[in-house]
């Protein structure tokens, strides 16, 4: 296992190599644009045995005709090539390398013999290799990227990416800027030669840009160490886990997709639960808990404030929420007095509160954030859009749900606060652009308050191994 700090020159290299750049398409041709662009042209390094230039930049027959010191080195040359590049590169001394070719252990039993070459020629010379069959990594403190990305990705957060797919790796940048979150940095690991999930999980818990970690794996070499890896971490920062492979089909691709053994995924589900790691089913739900865990703070406890318009729309979200381990408890007498000034006769003043179409969806919401009873809170809009839509121009959201005078993005609140839009396209827009990336905002009641209960469960496991 590789301490952290011996990584850091995937993430802050003072000199690259790309050893297969190219002039025609492909990562050796697009990789040297863009770190030219993000301003690491001065310290990018080309390498292809025809020499010549590409993007006004020499490039030299020989890695070691390269007049500058290197470590780090991109390899994007053909799979059986790759052992001979990964020679030369140890005897030069360069001790971090990304292998981004493909044709390894997912490409049946002559990848895996190449890749066990490879991996004794990396074991001889004490490599740190990222790869192969990956894109990279990410880092947006600095604009280094090894992975051909959006430029809004460039945007700095607090959340690391790590995943062993590098189209997965994209997928999940994009997905979760269309919410405004963005991350600190990105791995993608591919087949693990020597760089696995453990090592870079250890990189990102001494990482100050980092206060949160999201990865996508199919499977672990060795479990236990896993295991204690997250037990270790989890205090600090949450881990919010995606595994593929939970049915024998599924693990079948994950063997020929990297490589990966996935394991009894039971085994993989008993393992989270005891580590405090979050575990998503799904592609949407771990960017549904992405959103809420980089969005809203721990609660204090368990119990769940509803608000809504509708009362079947209450019945469902209370359901969801026993069914994940919150509760909905009574409201406090003094909640109770606060909303029951100037309610109608027919409105029933409880836990989940259906306001209807009395107007009061702005004192409930208030009363429910100031009663130090009720740890979180879930506002669900039911209103039609065609009723909503006349008043548009005179008020915002903001205003006329939660009596507030400027956007809800713009403001801090003290318990984690989601909002659930079950009405018109239309209007879901127009809360998503008052309130986030600060609210997320879904289009169910049951998705918000599973990620609730994520968020408390996490809480709860903390406060225990702290």
């Amino acid at each position: 296992m590789n301490s952290a700090n011996t990584l850091s020159p995937f993430f802050e290299p003072t000199g690259i190599a790309i050893v297969g750049a190219r002039s025609t398409a492909g990562f050796g041709y697009t990789i040297p644009s863009n770190l030219k662009k993000q301003g690491w042209g001065d310290r990018t390094f080309l390498v292809n045995p025809n020499g010549g230039e590409l993007h006004g930049m020499p490039v030299y027959k020989r890695l070691a005709d390269v007049p500058h010191s290197i470590d780090l080195a991109l390899v994007i040359v053909p799979a059986p090539a790759v052992p001979g590049i990964l020679d030369d590169i140890g005897r030069l001394n360069i001790k971090h390398v990304i292998v981004m070719s493909a044709g390894f252990a997912e490409a049946g039993e002559s990848g895996k013999n190449l890749q066990a070459e490879t991996k004794k020629i990396a074991e001889t010379y004490g490599l740190n290799v990222i790869g192969p069959n990956c894109v990279g990594v990410v880092n947006t403190a600095n604009r280094f990227s090894t992975a051909e990305i959006m430029p809004e990705v460039y945007t700095p957060g607090k959340l690391a990416v790590i995943a062993q797919s590098g189209v997965f790796g994209h997928n999940i940048l994009e997905r979760i800027n269309e919410y405004g979150i963005f991350i600190s940095k990105a791995v993608t690991l591919g087949n693990r030669l020597t760089i696995n999930e453990i090592d870079m999980l250890n990189y990102f818990h001494q990482d100050p840009d980092t206060d949160m970690i999201v990865m996508y794996i199919e499977g672990s070499e060795n479990g236990r160490l896993l295991g204690q890896t997250l037990k270790k971490i989890t205090p600090d920062k949450p881990v919010i886990v995606l595994k593929s492979g939970r049915t024998t089909e599924g693990r079948a691709a994950t063997e020929s997709h990297t490589g990966s053994l996935s394991g009894e995924d039971v085994l993989y589900d008993g393992m989270f639960a005891q580590t405090g790691a979050i575990r998503a089913k799904t592609l949407d739900e771990l960017t549904a808990l992405t959103r809420v865990f980089a969005t809203q703070p721990l609660p204090k406890g368990k119990n769940l404030g509803i608000i809504t318009g509708s009362g079947s729309m209450g019945a469902l979200a209370t359901d969801s929420a026993i069914n994940n381990g919150l509760s909905v408890q009574p409201l406090s007498n003094e909640t109770i007095k606060k909303v029951k000034e100037g309610a109608p006769d027919w409105m029933n003043v409880k836990n989940p509160l259906d306001v209807g179409p009395s107007g009061l969806f702005p004192k409930g919401f208030s009363a429910m954030m100031e009663d130090p009873e009720i740890h979180m809170v879930l506002a669900i809009i039911t209103i039609p859009y065609v009723v909503y839509q006349p008043r548009q121009a005179s008020t915002t959201i903001d205003a006329a749900f939660f009596a507030s005078s400027t956007p809800l993005r713009e403001r801090t609140w003290p318990k984690p606060f989601l909002i659930a839009v079950v009405s018109h396209k239309q209007l879901v827009g127009i809360f998503k652009t008052s309130t986030e990336p600060n609210i997320p905002v879904f289009t169910s009641p049951e998705k918000a308050t599973r990620s609730l209960a994520s968020l408390w469960r996490y809480h709860h496991w903390k406060k225990e191994h702290e």
